[in-house]
């Protein structure tokens, strides 16, 4: 169930970062492939899950029989000598348990299960959660050494220019000197975007084990947003989060050992039966027994009581992480809203405004109309403007893979071949 979940989380980014590109490019999907096909985390909680299928069977199961074999007045003196006065008894013994007690420990180690099966769920909810991130950082990185490279071939024009100039004695040998400072400035932001998106590729591609990336790029469209439900229809779905079902689990484990602890005061009796052998007499006799612990009651006070602290303790706990949980929810969803509007205002009105400019002020500055400060300014603010769009972009897949994450929401698992 957690898997599906997850991929909910991870692939309703995928439908954002699709469009093709090079044959070797990686998409999200392929990256979730990758690191769960041979992650240890993943297979350790396979293994505790069966295990605690088999604690399941075994707390299930009532008290054994029980042999035991008895040898009286032996090796003594006079008729006891040796073994001419034994008394050998074979005895076939069962503890009938009262109280359900069988049914209670069997609950009480299928909750246990329960929550180790949710604690794996919580680390593949991680696993694919930190997949998706990396992913779109490796996407970003890609767009903002587009920009960088756009920077460079803006400052290599403005130097151009401003050379045109100083050669027509229409500006000072400063003019030029800033050029090509600027465009100095502009190769080194190239340089840095460059190591960090090699380092953001490795970063993402060591979570399958991969020293250097398989990959020439990751296959994305950043700036596609996937809608997300509303708010109501999250905050019903947060029940799904892996947490909070965790501390639902503990919770009905805590309740389990509280039937189990009042079980405890039900009186169990060991019931024996077998024969008696007297070698003296040379005669065979049945034996029968009955044995009654006496104070059960008063015994399983302290447990129950103790039983019943925790689940209340657990129950509480559980209420202040949903009110925590909803919080958090909520403060993702109006970041979620603010990046959508933000990217939406550079893209349609900041960046055309922009761009437009620079087009405006290139072509003045080289009759003179604008000088070498408002072309700078102009090419910076357009390049400026477009990193905040990427980061914009960003943001918003990160907080709707948060948001996922919270829900645990499988809603796009159906466009999972994108």
């Amino acid at each position: 169930m957690a898997l599906r979940h997850c991929l909910g989380a991870c692939l309703l980014v995928a439908v954002a970062l699709s469009p093709a590109a090079a044959d070797d490019a990686l998409t999200l999907k392929d990256a979730v492939a990758r690191a769960v096909a041979d992650n240890p985390e993943l297979a350790l909680g396979e293994q505790r899950g069966r295990a605690a299928d088999a604690r399941s069977q075994r707390a299930g199961q009532p008290p054994p029989l029980e042999l035991g074999l008895e040898l009286e007045n032996i090796a003594g003196t006079g008729q006891s000598r040796g073994l001419s006065g034994a008394e050998t008894t074979l005895m076939l013994s069962r503890t009938i348990e009262r109280g359900d007690k069988a049914v209670r420990r069997r609950g009480l180690a299928e909750e246990r299960g329960a929550l180790v099966r949710t604690e794996a769920d919580i680390r593949r909810l991680d696993l694919l959660a930190r997949v998706a991130r990396r992913f779109v950082h490796v996407v970003r990185d890609q767009r903002l050494l587009e920009v960088a490279e756009e920077a460079v071939t803006l400052a290599r024009q403005a130097r151009t220019q401003a050379q045109r100039r100083v050669d027509a004695g229409a500006a000072p040998a400063s003019e030029a000197a800033r050029a090509d400072i600027a465009l100095a400035e502009a190769e080194l932001e190239l340089e840095h975007a460059e190591h960090e998106l090699k380092a953001t590729r490795v970063s993402l591609a060591s979570l399958w084990g991969e020293r250097q990336p398989g990959f020439s790029r990751a296959r994305a469209d950043l700036y596609a947003l996937p809608p997300a439900d509303d708010l109501d229809a999250l905050v019903a779905a947060l029940m799904r989060n892996p947490q909070l079902r965790r501390l639902a689990g503990q919770h009905r484990i805590a309740d389990a050992r509280r039937r189990l602890a009042a079980a405890r005061q039900s009186t169990d009796v060991t019931l024996s039966g077998g024969v008696r052998r007297r070698e003296a007499m040379n005669d065979t006799a049945f034996v029968l027994g009955l044995s009654v612990p006496l104070g059960s009651d008063a015994r399983a006070q302290p447990g129950i009581r103790a039983a019943q602290a925790e689940a209340a303790a657990s129950q509480r706990e559980l209420e202040a992480a949903r009110r925590e949980f909803y919080a958090v929810l909520y403060g993702r969803y109006q970041e979620l809203q603010h990046a959508r509007t933000e990217l939406k205002t550079l893209r349609e009105r900041i960046l055309p405004a922009a761009d437009s400019a620079l087009s405006d002020i290139r072509n003045g500055y080289g009759r003179g109309r604008y000088s070498y400060l408002e072309l700078v300014d102009a090419q910076r603010g357009l390049i400026e403007h477009r990193r905040r769009a990427i980061r914009a972009a960003e943001h918003y897949h990160r907080h709707l893979i948060e948001i996922e994450r919270l829900t645990g929401s499988s809603a796009a698992a159906v466009n999972k071949d994108s």
